[in-house]
């Protein structure tokens, strides 16, 4: 997965989040951008990870009315960052283990998110501990076929070692 690949998918990503998931789910909202970064720098790589969070992140507060540009973005480089560092003793480009691993962060961002939204527009402060955990878990099921895409496009398309010639 390239960076231009990387950056499509989180604008296309940040579109589908704020027009169409709201009215399809009905128990948990899912962060879809959230959910590909982690997923992208857990299968595929940092660099790709860190691409989808800053313009999936900017793309995300400038469709949202109410956010400050870049707060979204702050918050999913933190993620791609804590990823990038947890990925670094788990065992790399498995489907379960960024499932696992996005349930986990989910539970983080949402307040994260609150917290950063609060300080720089001047929100109340209120987290949704009740819904957190519906969203987290429709997050990590979301996770499950999007890093089994991944997984298979690395297999087929990502570095390999091979001789030089």
């Amino acid at each position: 997965m390239s960076i231009i690949l990387a950056a499509v998918a989180s604008v296309l990503a940040a579109l589908l989040e704020i027009s169409v998931m709201p009215g399809l789910t009905s128990v948990g909202q899912p962060n879809l951008v959230f959910l590909i970064t982690v997923v992208v720098t857990m299968m595929i790589g940092v660099e790709e990870g860190l691409t989808v969070a800053f313009l999936g992140g900017l793309m995300t507060d400038l469709l949202l009315p109410g956010h400050q540009l870049g707060g979204t973005s702050l918050v999913l480089l933190g993620m791609s960052g804590v990823t990038a560092t947890v990925g670094r003793f788990l065992p790399q480009r498995h489907v379960a283990v960024a499932a696992v691993l996005v349930l986990v962060l989910a539970m983080v961002v949402q307040p994260a998110q609150v917290l950063i939204l609060a300080a720089t527009a001047g929100t109340p402060a209120t987290v949704d501990l009740v819904g957190m955990v519906p969203a987290a878990v429709v997050d990590a099921l979301l996770a499950i076929p999007v890093a089994g895409i991944l997984r298979l496009a690395w297999l087929r398309y990502g570095a390999h070692d091979r001789i030089e010639w």
